[in-house]
């Protein structure tokens, strides 16, 4: 079983489950209404309920040994002191940043952050869904919810558009708002989590690996990391906890690292790449902000069992966290 379809199954209970992807499902259709009848299109109901590591972390730190640096030539100066001389014979050397380093740096910028402040998570983030027809379905979901009551609230099908090819149409549903009173659920290796639950996660490397390794089922290490990286810098895990989840992803091999970079939504970055190019996330120029993953790996089915939804996914499909953090009230945002 692939990583997305083990662990991305979100289990509310039978309310609003059936609730949301009745409701979902209405929203897409809406969106597609319009389109040629000769080429119908699949809607595949999922509940998101992701955001991005909160806002305000320190700028990049670059460690002293980096890979890829090399040392220029020094020569006396005048009185005794040494000035740097590139010999003419070669260019002149070029800092580089391997993934590892870049990691390790974000996650020591990940945990100088600041600690838990508000009552709600709140989260906004964007979607871009390939259809079978060849257009991408483009939406927004921002949600509040309080883990300790399971009060909260979720917007879906915000500015709503397909787009096909270089065009773009704007579909412009009517958005979809629902309170509720419930815990949501996640489903990792068989154990189901609540916002508390990942409040209270391991704040170390070595707990947090132990942790891992217990809820990997069937997966290959660096796919089931790299989901766990994004599944912790989207959720409201604590500071340490971040950084342990970024620093046990530098510790996988093959990784690539694409500086110089910007997410779907223009702002610049780098992308860890995972070894065989499945999985790529963009962080901000501190490394220990998530602004969008992307996959890139083969179609997969949505499966369900029972209640639970492991959703599927597509080639190209993309989720973009726009904002995050924690607020005091319902409609308020960070």
């Amino acid at each position: 079983m692939n990583t997305d379809e083990l662990i991305r199954a979100l289990r509310p209970d039978d309310l609003l489950d059936e609730t949301y992807h009745r409701r979902r499902e209405a929203d897409l259709a809406r969106i597609f209404a319009d389109l040629p009848a000769h080429r119908p299109l699949s809607v595949r109901a999922r509940l998101v309920l992701v955001g991005a590591a909160a806002a305000g972390f320190a700028a990049l730190v670059v460690p002293a040994l980096v890979a890829g640096v090399a040392m220029p030539d020094r020569a006396s100066a005048p009185g005794g002191g040494e000035v740097a001389s590139a010999s003419p014979s070669r260019p002149a050397p070029v800092a580089t940043l391997d993934a590892r380093s870049f990691l390790l740096a974000g996650a020591d910028n990940a945990a100088r952050a600041d600690v838990r402040t508000g009552r709600f998570w709140y989260s906004r983030h964007r979607t871009y869904e390939p259809r079978p027809s060849g257009e991408i379905l483009v939406s927004s979901t921002e949600s509040w919810y309080d883990a300790a009551t399971g009060r909260g609230r979720m917007t879906t099908g915000l500015d709503a558009e397909v787009v096909a090819g270089e065009a773009a149409r704007t579909a412009k549903p009517t958005p979809t708002t629902q309170d509720y009173r419930m815990k949501l659920l996640l489903n990792i290796g068989g154990e189901d989590l609540s916002q508390d639950d990942f409040w209270r996660l391991p704040r170390d490397v070595e707990g947090l690996r132990r942790w891992l390794h217990a809820h990997r089922r069937g997966e290959s290490s660096v796919d089931f990391t790299f989901w766990m990286t994004r599944l912790m810098l989207s959720s409201p895990t604590t500071p340490a906890t971040r950084a342990a989840m970024l620093r046990i992803l530098a510790d996988q091999p093959g990784l690539k690292l694409e500086q110089g970079v910007t997410d779907p939504a223009g702002r610049p970055g780098a992308a860890v790449v995972s070894p065989d190019g499945t999985y790529r996330l963009i962080v901000d120029e501190s490394g220990a902000r998530l602004l969008a993953e992307e996959y890139n790996g083969p179609d997969r089915e949505e499966k369900r069992a029972g209640r639970s939804v492991y959703a599927g996914a597509r080639k190209g499909e993309k989720t973009v966290y726009e904002s995050s953090g924690w607020v005091e009230k319902i409609g308020d945002r960070p």
